[in-house]
């Protein structure tokens, strides 16, 4: 019977098989699909019919550590990768996108024992663009359909419509100082003097002809009359930012529409009789993944450990001298259900309502990331007055690492330089995170082995030839990512190996939590570094060289210091946990 129902089974899913006049239409194809510097490599191969082009859809859900999984039922297949689930089946145009029906421009099949689906449709429900260059395809983030939880930046809401604050007197309450507010009209629009509240926070003024200069530390802000530029130089460089208002010069004073004007400085106020209460600011809030949030503020807001309840489960904290936003912010994560907030005079109850009992970590720097953990032991208080203590992990001083030896591999090097721009080389970033790590990790007394120690390019055989002679317990590639656009963002490890996938994620979520850049998460790749190597290892990419903003980072001391600390982080994990 049992015989019987099989083969019933297998003449099914022959019927769900492209017919051989179809394959004969077929071309195979040996383009890869770039999300960043390391490809897909397709196995079996992308193809081709007439002018559509199919991908084999589970060579995607691996790379992206995603699941696939099929029906012997409806012969469905349902693939999740990241948030995103795609239930499809063969020879059948529609096909449902997070349980919302869509429809193929051309059906999917079955093709050697592998489903097809059209690379275009895939990509773009992923929240990608996609490219065509020379015989390769390029994907790039969508940034008009990326899900909220892909590291977006959403801003806090602050708009305010008055037009005049119609107010005698600016009160900061930190200071207890009250300050004067002269209101001038300027083609129609109302626009305040804020030039003593600006000498009051440390800034030097001067005025030169049409210009308003204002210096604080090394950075110069230079504002036209009349004009929504502002031209802001360091001793670096000097870029150029659009205001949503233009500022105007009387008298060598800056007068400007006050609300958004003190947004800009991190600031905004609170209006009572006729003065108005100077107040603190929340930024942004970034949705790193499903535990963890960072949360962009006025430098001067302090986080403490915060307050945990039950019955519902949430969080909060108290911020002093701090302007509420106008509205909440609802989540579409596992941890957190919604962020509200409530004023109380001068002080911002941020609250975190929470899916579940969660442990809160939170580093004390801004700005934050706090990091939400499920929550295994007895349910917290309900006591308004317990003030949650954060957990940190707690790993034994150079035992943990101890008598390890850790091979690292400095990507590129010689004659490969890498990624370059403006002149400048991945290969020596590279070799500089890499001996940052090897200082921590001899620290911890562990035993390093690098794969190269100069500007040198031994070949990948060499590489993985030194590594299997080691005998080491694990191999640290480093690298720093590229892509074709400039877009491309964040932070990313790759596995091959399903022993390497552990120290993957942990690596990964050190990784991301100290950068705060966006978690890309863990990929597997068929890298030959990892492939050949006899032991576990991970290839890291914290940044894009080709994006300004992380190549700017990569430039500091401190950003490289922070990659190497999150990577011996994350060993550490993986170690005390395997």
């Amino acid at each position: 019977m049992i015989l019987k129902k099989k083969l019933l089974w297998l003449l099914t899913i022959g019927s769900l098989s492209i017919p051989n006049s179809f394959a004969h239409a077929l071309t195979s194809l040996n383009s890869h699909l770039y999300f960043s510097e390391n490809p897909i490599t397709f196995d079996p191969p992308m193809i081709q019919k007439n002018t559509t082009v199919f991908v084999p859809i589970r060579s995607l859900a691996q790379y992206f550590d995603g699941s696939i999984k099929q029906s012997n039922i409806t012969y469905e297949y349902e693939i999740i990768i990241h948030k995103t689930k795609l239930t499809i089946k063969p020879n059948v145009m529609t096909y449902k996108l997070n349980e919302k029906t869509q429809k193929f421009n051309i059906k999917p099949f079955i093709f050697n024992t592998r489903l097809y689906v059209p690379i275009k449709s895939i990509i773009e429900d992923l929240g990608y663009q996609l490219m065509k260059k020379n015989e390769h395809f390029y994907a790039y983030p969508n940034e008009m359909n990326q899900p909220m939880h892909a590291s977006t930046n959403i801003d806090f809401d602050y708009k305010d419509t008055n037009k005049s604050v119609r107010a005698k007197k600016m009160f900061l309450p930190i200071s207890g100082i009250h300050l004067p507010i002269n209101e001038d009209n300027f083609n129609g629009i109302t626009k305040t003097d804020l030039t003593e509240f600006l000498s009051y926070l440390g800034y030097s003024i001067n005025t030169i002809q049409n210009y308003f200069i204002l210096k604080k530390n090394k950075t110069v802000y230079s504002f036209k009359n009349g004009s929504n530029q502002v031209k802001v130089s360091t001793n670096k460089n000097v870029i150029t930012k659009t205001l949503s208002y233009r500022p105007s010069i009387k008298n060598g004073r800056l007068f400007v529409q006050i609300q958004p004007f003190l947004n800009d400085l991190g600031f905004d106020y609170l209006k009572k009789n006729n003065q108005i209460i100077i107040l603190k600011k929340l930024n942004q809030i970034i949705i790193n993944d499903d535990s963890q949030l960072t949360l962009k503020k006025n430098s001067q807001i302090k986080l403490g450990n915060g307050n945990q309840l039950a019955n519902p489960n949430r969080v909060y904290w108290d911020l002093a001298y701090t302007k509420c936003p106008n509205k909440p912010i609802r989540f579409n994560i596992k941890s957190v259900k919604k962020l509200a907030f409530g004023q109380r005079s001068t002080t911002c109850r941020m609250v975190f309502y929470l899916n579940d009992a969660f442990t809160i970590e939170t580093n004390k720097v801004s700005p934050t990331t706090i990091a939400f953990q499920l929550k295994k032991q007895a349910p917290i208080s309900t006591s308004s007055s317990t003030t949650m203590k954060p957990t940190h992990q707690k790993f034994s001083k150079n035992r943990t690492l101890r008598g390890k030896t850790i091979v690292i591999d400095p990507g590129h090097g010689g004659n490969d330089p890498g990624a370059v721009r403006k002149n400048d080389y991945e290969k020596h970033y590279t070799l500089d995170i890499s001996k940052r790590i090897q200082q921590k990790l001899i620290r911890k007394g562990a035993k390093v082995v690098m794969l190269r120690t100069k500007d040198t390019n031994p070949s990948l055989y060499q590489r993985v030839k030194k590594t299997n002679r080691s005998e080491g317990d694990f191999l640290i590639s480093v690298h720093v990512n590229s892509f074709i656009n400039d877009k491309a963002n964040g932070t990313e490890t790759y596995y091959y190996k399903k022993n390497e996938k552990l120290a993957a994620k942990y690596i990964q979520k050190h990784l991301t939590r100290n950068l705060n850049l966006k978690n890309n998460g863990i990929k597997r790749a068929k890298m030959y570094v990892l492939k050949y190597s006899k032991i576990p290892g991970v290839l890291i990419e914290p940044c894009f060289m080709t994006n300004k903003k992380e190549y700017g980072l990569l430039k500091t001391m401190t950003f490289r210091e922070k990659i190497a600390n999150a990577t011996v982080k994350g060993l550490e994990e993986y170690f005390k946990n395997i």
